[in-house]
């Protein structure tokens, strides 16, 4: 799975999960997670596997030496974390957003 990925799913569980154990999680949580994986197949790679995205078998040393003296793959990285963080931003403005017009308070933390 593409860090990327991994990433935006982590934020959104900061940004909607519960915040305590007695908490309650926001119940757009697992949707926006679902939209994440979706979207980022679709606007922003083809594949959601960091092997087939850089071209590289992590399990093997000289595979992963070569990818980190590669800057075309490192930057090529870097702007789908960009992206993806800029797509995990504006889904939770939009969620944000509905909640503020339908008068809910936002979970945001």
């Amino acid at each position: 799975m593409c860090g990327a990925i991994i990433g935006g799913v982590a934020a959104l569980g900061l940004n909607r999960g519960k915040g305590t154990v007695e908490g309650k999680q926001d119940p757009s949580l697992f949707p926006l997670c679902a939209e994440l994986y979706h979207r980022f197949g679709t606007e922003i790679e083809t594949s959601h596997f960091c092997a087939d995205i850089s071209g590289t078998d992590f399990t093997k040393p000289e595979e992963v030496k070569a990818y980190m003296n590669s800057p075309e793959k490192i930057s090529r990285c870097i702007r789908l974390v960009g992206k993806t963080a800029a797509l995990v931003k504006d889904m939770l403005s939009r969620e944000d957003a509905k909640s503020s017009s339908a008068g809910v308070k936002s979970s945001s933390r």
